[in-house]
């Protein structure tokens, strides 16, 4: 009978008999926020040794005074965003489950609809994210750091201030597609499952939302972003799969790059960064539009989610 009791723990894979599921929730949460900070810091780092390198400078409205040579911030940026969000995501992950991708749905592909349905859904959205821009405007969080975010907004324009297609194409993987994919795997993917594995989904949902907003240290945006990462979040959880809330993450700010872009090249212009106060009738619409094309989506994740797991 022992025999047969060694036999079965041999058989039993190493994640589950060493990993991190038998720790408390509690415990699991301080090796997430240890994982997380040690890469994060490390990124950093490693991403200011780059910049450093290339402009001898670390005076970022200067180096961002010069929108023909901020290749390098970008590539900066990019090593940033895979080994402060993506690294820990997958080794949090592999800790948790086996193979990486399994823990975080991320094995999961989503509905063909969603393709149209995600794209108008941010769209009935966006007069409640623009009504909580100016929300935001009255909170007392709204000055904090106001010089590291008049730093950020002077990266942000001068990395889409260029108007050839190669450097678009480069803000595409920049601003859009490495950001959707590395920040919804460590937020939604392994923060909000974690939380919610000891807590209410929709405490879980906004504590991981919270969180992805204060890290950008970019409080002028702080509701916004709490209520994007919200709608994020709430994709994720009925879908089941992580790329529904990537590729929605993908949209909205690919959104913001191609306006950019457009702008810059004189065809459309736009002021993404002061959006208008939406009217009463916006709301009311725009609300009524989104509600109906949640009740769509639902369907549709129900389907997709029952066909995966029959």
């Amino acid at each position: 009978m022992t025999e047969n009791l060694l036999d079965d723990s041999l058989k039993t894979p190493l994640i589950q008999r060493y990993g991190i599921n038998n720790y408390s929730h509690f415990a699991q949460l301080f090796i997430w926020v240890g994982i997380f900070a040690g890469c994060f810091f490390l990124a950093q780092m490693a991403s200011g040794v780059i910049i450093l390198l290339h402009y001898k400078s670390a005076n970022i409205k200067q180096i961002a005074s010069n929108p023909a040579d901020l290749n390098a911030l970008r590539y900066a940026q990019m090593l940033a965003t895979l080994f402060s969000f993506l690294l820990p995501a997958l080794i949090f992950s592999k800790l948790k489950d086996s193979p990486v991708t399994r823990y975080s749905n991320a094995n999961i592909g989503f509905h063909p609809a969603f393709l149209l349905l995600i794209p108008l859904l941010l769209i009935s959205f966006y007069p409640i994210i623009n009504l909580s821009f100016f929300a935001n405007k009255v909170m007392f969080w709204n000055d904090w750091f106001k010089d590291y975010q008049g730093d950020y907004k002077n990266i942000v324009e001068g990395l889409l201030k260029d108007n050839s297609i190669f450097v678009f194409l480069l803000n595409f993987l920049t601003v859009a597609l490495l950001p959707a994919i590395c920040e919804e795997w460590i937020f939604r993917g392994t923060l909000q499952k974690l939380l919610s594995e000891s807590l209410n989904i929709h405490v879980a949902v906004f504590l991981a939302a919270f969180f992805f907003s204060l890290i950008h240290f970019e409080f002028s945006g702080f509701l916004p972003r709490v209520i994007l990462g919200m709608f994020l979040g709430y994709l994720f959880y009925y879908s089941g799969s992580l790329w529904t809330s990537i590729f929605a993450h993908a949209v909205n700010n690919g959104s913001q790059v191609v306006f950019m872009y457009l702008n810059n090249k004189g065809i459309y212009k736009m002021d993404v960064d002061n959006p208008v106060m939406p009217k009463a009738w916006e709301l009311i619409v725009y609300t009524a539009a989104f509600a109906g094309l949640c009740y769509i989506f639902y369907h549709f994740a129900q389907k997709r989610k029952n066909s995966t797991f029959a």
